[in-house]
């Protein structure tokens, strides 16, 4: 007859089992209190690399919305600044078609005058609109007043006899990355802007036609007061296409800002899909490790008192 106590080699596998199932519980209530599935990259490597190039990809992403932010100011502060210019430009038409009256008088004309000097001193301020210490109309030379007047030692507002306006921005663009692909040009050059396609001096430039228009109204000139008009017409259509240009920028500005931060909602939720914990899993698997730790423990007790005289009957 042989007797059999209980193996030492059952005994210790039994051990590891209840060990791993241990380890799986502690596992489980560190990823229902936290909420978070994985605790080291260890837990699923793959899951982990994945949750990094979701994370790097939200944070790209947001840098981007960013500069897509900075670059929105910058043309929404020079959108403003011509919606101005053209306000201005339609005030100084207005004029110019009463200049041009049969029935206005010369002292009429005259009294006008004042008029056009504080439309001309308003479109020079616009011109020279700043934003964020940065001039907007002075192409990548952004610390230099774009418009002062002709003479040096003058400077704005403009003082009849000063001379004409000259300009002393370039034609820089100023990009701004806004994907890994794509830029926008944020700023519009002050002299495509205020002189038109003509350049400086000609039909197009909105700074001749206005003072045009004072010259004509101080001299009693209606054929200069005219041809001020005409030019007039000319700078308004320049600077209403100059409006849409930054219009349009704008709303490619806010579709990509769109698409960007719908990508962003994408990337959290497949970040979060293998990142954060799933409770009515863990709860389960919990619920299972508990049970399993109890049987294990139950058994080794009776494991544990077995000996030789269990055997003898």
């Amino acid at each position: 007859m042989s007797l059999r106590t209980a193996s030492t080699t059952q005994n210790r596998q039994t051990l590891l089992d209840l060990q791993r199932t241990q380890e799986r519980l502690a596992l489980t209530q560190t990823q229902i209190g936290t909420g978070k599935r994985l605790t080291g990259p260890g837990d699923d490597p793959t899951a982990a690399a994945l949750i990094l190039d979701f994370g790097n990809s939200i944070e790209a992403n947001t840098q981007y919305i960013k500069q897509a932010n900075s670059a929105g100011s910058y043309l929404s502060s020079s959108e403003d600044a011509v919606s101005a210019a053209i306000e201005s430009s339609i005030q100084a038409q207005v004029l110019a078609t009463q200049g041009i009256g049969t029935n206005v008088t010369a002292a009429s004309r005259a009294a006008m005058v004042s008029q056009v000097d504080a439309i001309f001193n308003n479109l020079q301020s616009l011109a020279n609109t700043q934003s964020q210490g940065k001039y907007l109309f002075a192409g990548t030379q952004t610390q230099t007043i774009p418009f002062p007047t002709a003479v040096p030692s003058r400077v704005p507002p403009y003082v009849p006899g000063n001379g004409p306006i000259a300009y002393a921005g370039n034609s820089g663009a100023i990009n701004l990355d806004v994907t890994a692909t794509t830029s926008v040009t944020t700023n519009l050059p002050g002299s495509t802007v205020f002189f038109g396609a003509g350049g400086e001096g000609s039909t197009t430039d909105i700074f001749k036609a206005v003072s045009d228009l004072r010259d004509g109204l101080a001299g009693n000139d209606t054929v200069k007061i005219q041809s001020a008009a005409d030019n007039l017409q000319l700078s308004f259509a320049n600077l209403n296409q100059m409006q849409a240009d930054l219009g349009g920028r704008q709303a490619g500005l806010f579709a990509l800002k769109d698409l960007l931060s719908g990508a962003n909602v994408t990337l959290q939720g497949l970040q979060n899909t293998q990142q954060d914990t799933d409770y009515p899993a863990a709860a389960v698997q919990l619920s299972a490790d508990q049970t399993m730790q109890s049987v294990t423990l139950s058994a080794l007790a009776k494991s544990n008192k077995t000996n030789l005289f269990d055997y003898l009957a």
